[in-house]
């Protein structure tokens, strides 16, 4: 599953970019579907181009912010090239789990509530309802 916004520059995209510039279109374009999630979700990106950051899918407006600013309701550790890897569609998660390169805490039923974070597809219209197909 690749990223929509990523398509076409993937690869030269850093994990940085994704959260300090991708994510908040992507949550911008979302509107307030992304702030009535309700849920916030911390990355812990560990590697070379790692970083911690926090999404908040909150009212009044989601966001995401460097560091661990609010309680997370989910929290997933990840190693930089996993993370490269999510973003370029080539993430195999179970066998990230088992070589310990992800680790996951909290509440795990929020992660298919976030898979819009790194979805590719659809109209606008789509990706605001969260119907878009994978």
């Amino acid at each position: 599953m690749r990223c929509w916004i990523l398509d076409g520059m993937a690869e030269a995209l850093s994990v940085f970019d994704y959260f300090e510039v991708v994510l908040p279109s992507i949550l911008r374009w979302k509107g307030p579907a992304a702030s009535a999630l309700g849920i916030n979700v911390l990355f812990i990106v560990n590697g070379k181009g790692g970083g911690t950051w926090t999404i908040r899918l909150r009212p009044p407006t989601a966001g995401v912010v460097a560091g661990n600013e609010w309680k997370a309701d989910l929290q997933i550790k990840i190693t930089a090239e996993e993370m490269g890897n999510i973003l370029i569609g080539k993430f195999d998660a179970t066998r990230a789990i088992a070589a310990g390169n992800v680790d996951l805490s909290g509440d795990l039923r929020c992660l298919r509530r976030i898979a819009f974070l790194f979805q590719m597809g659809g109209h606008e219209a789509e990706i605001r309802s969260g119907t878009a197909s994978q």
